[in-house]
């Protein structure tokens, strides 16, 4: 085969086209901080690139859901834990007013207080936790509860303004791929068959409002609804109780999802960071080649006859 000027120049400019095309691939790589910027880069990396990311983007998301329903399962702990003290605070009172040797002032100074601790139920009942109710089930946008105050020698009834059944008590979280977790305080009930009537905060407001008509009747033979306050106290110790296992449980499950994103997270380092090191002498050594290529170049193009007939 007969080899011309021009198919020489051709193959020499073909050659430098290359060089300066991995120059610029390194200097991509270097810019980007990757080493894959195109699918075409590397196909099969690529794909285990993206499914990384992917399960990268889903773990932090369920991180994301972890935490709102750490903080939702804090709140209503804080909440319960003053429900506590009010009920404690009532019991002391109760037993103070069973005396039959307090009068009338005495016994008033009592009822008063009772009725502040009925309005501080109503208020801890009705909390918000960004900008939310935390005992409305899913109607998180409307007061649960409404009613109270003095009225005469009785403290006015509280009503639950919802009527909640099955799932609408219920605020989940997705915490892992296809599993959920109940974060929400049922208020109503702890049995589905019991009267709704029955459930965390009625019987705490109906042992208070009977506590104070007793405490202001004038009979001075006070029927103090003690047992009532007790049954309340452990109701509201058996939901904190449960709320601590679910605490638990979504702490567990939070640690679990961290360790899985730094390991998705160093698996997705390793196929797509780039070796500093590694790329920058790759970068000398084509630098180096290309600086030959050219040197070599200005050789084999030599003048040609036209060049002389000028």
């Amino acid at each position: 085969m007969r080899v011309t000027n021009r198919m020489m120049n051709n193959t020499l400019l073909l050659n430098l086209n290359r060089g300066l095309a991995r120059l610029e691939r390194i200097n991509n790589q270097l810019g980007t901080k990757k080493k894959i910027n195109r699918p075409s880069d590397d196909p099969v990396k690529t794909g285990v690139i993206l499914r990384t990311s992917t399960s990268i983007r889903e773990t932090e998301q369920y991180i994301r859901n972890l935490d709102a329903a750490v903080s939702w399962l804090d709140a209503a702990d804080v909440i319960l834990q003053d429900v506590v003290s009010v009920i404690h605070r009532a019991k002391e009172l109760a037993v103070a007013g069973a005396s039959t040797h307090l009068d009338e002032t005495a016994r008033q100074a009592l009822a008063d207080e009772i009725a502040q601790l009925h309005d501080n139920l109503l208020q801890l009942a009705n909390s918000t936790h960004g900008g939310r109710y935390l005992f409305a089930g899913q109607h998180t946008d409307k007061k649960p509860f409404s009613g109270g105050g003095v009225t005469g020698d009785r403290i006015n009834d509280v009503t639950f303004l919802m009527s909640l059944t099955g799932d609408e008590t219920k605020i989940e979280f997705e915490i892992a791929p296809g599993i959920t977790i109940d974060v929400n305080v049922n208020v109503i009930s702890y049995n589905p068959d019991d009267n709704p009537q029955e459930g965390l905060f009625m019987p705490i407001f109906n042992a208070l409002q009977e506590l104070y008509g007793e405490l202001v009747d004038d009979t001075g033979d006070p029927d103090i609804p003690l047992q009532d306050l007790d049954n309340s106290l452990d109701n509201v110790l058996r939901k904190i109780s449960e709320l601590g296992g679910k605490q638990n449980r979504v702490e567990l499950a939070r640690e679990r999802m961290l360790d899985l994103q730094l390991n998705l997270t160093r698996i997705l380092s390793e196929e797509q960071d780039l070796d500093y090191a590694e790329a920058i002498m790759e970068l000398k050594m084509e630098e180096f080649a290309y600086r030959t290529a050219l040197a070599v170049g200005a050789r084999i193009i030599q003048p040609s006859l036209v060049d002389f007939l000028r």
